[in-house]
């Protein structure tokens, strides 16, 4: 299971996305007076982009990869560096700011945000050719912190009204809660205990089971959460 699972990585991750965005699609309907309509777009940003990053993939099944062989391009670290690491935190940040009432807590994302985007530029301005070459640790440490920041600001709001009376029924509240289980889990286990992925191919194949196991987890939460769950009356925009 394992080894098949490992095998087929980018098509399992591929179909979960899929799943999530396909879901958010088909109950758009009930959502479309709601910000969730603007995270499930979101959703199929995502599928849209993981499809895309897989260009080298693509080329070389149509036995086309000549075209970036010798280019800077033959990787894709320079792709999902611009699509997830900084445009899932561009999103997350603007779209809890839509979320929350806290104008406090509005300004320290902003600010966050800013900090982490002035950090993005100048580790890829300092270092161009890594951005081709790998990720950038600065950068992947922003993403986490500023979903994180995102996802336990609405909850810290969310206890100091009385809309935690009927948090059950709140999807962000459900929303958050995925987002820091999933960043629990993929931030000490694949950033900390298999630091040495790279060079140790026991610590690579853990990496990326945790990575699998925790999208799956997280996208297919996604999917219950919007099928079972209906916007909540004071979040129309």
């Amino acid at each position: 299971m394992k080894d098949v699972l490992l095998q087929h990585y980018m098509y399992v991750n591929l179909a979960v996305i899929l799943i999530a965005a396909v879901t958010g699609l088909l109950t758009l309907h009930k959502f479309k007076q709601s910000p969730v309509s603007y995270f499930i777009y979101f959703l199929l940003y995502v599928f849209i982009t993981h499809v895309l990053g897989s260009y080298a993939r693509i080329l070389n099944y149509f036995n086309s990869y000549h075209i970036i062989e010798n280019t800077v391009f033959r990787f894709n670290f320079w792709w999902f560096t611009l699509t997830w690491y900084i445009g899932s935190a561009m999103f997350f940040a603007w779209y809890y700011k839509k979320l929350l009432k806290n104008n406090f807590l509005k300004n320290i994302l902003q600010y966050a945000l800013y900090v982490f985007l002035a950090v993005s530029i100048g580790s890829i301005a300092l270092n161009f050719q890594h951005f081709f070459d790998g990720t950038f640790k600065l950068i992947r440490i922003g993403n986490m912190s500023i979903i994180m920041l995102s996802a336990v600001f609405y909850i810290y709001e969310l206890l100091h009204t009385e809309k935690i009376l009927e948090f059950y029924k709140d999807i962000h509240f459900y929303i958050s809660g995925i987002l820091l289980i999933w960043l629990l889990l993929t931030i000490p286990l694949v950033h900390f205990v298999c630091g040495n992925a790279a060079t140790d191919p026991n610590q690579a194949e853990l990496k990326w089971l945790i990575m699998l196991y925790a999208n799956i987890f997280m996208y297919l939460s996604f999917s219950l959460a919007l099928i079972l769950l209906k916007p909540n009356n004071d979040q129309a925009y």
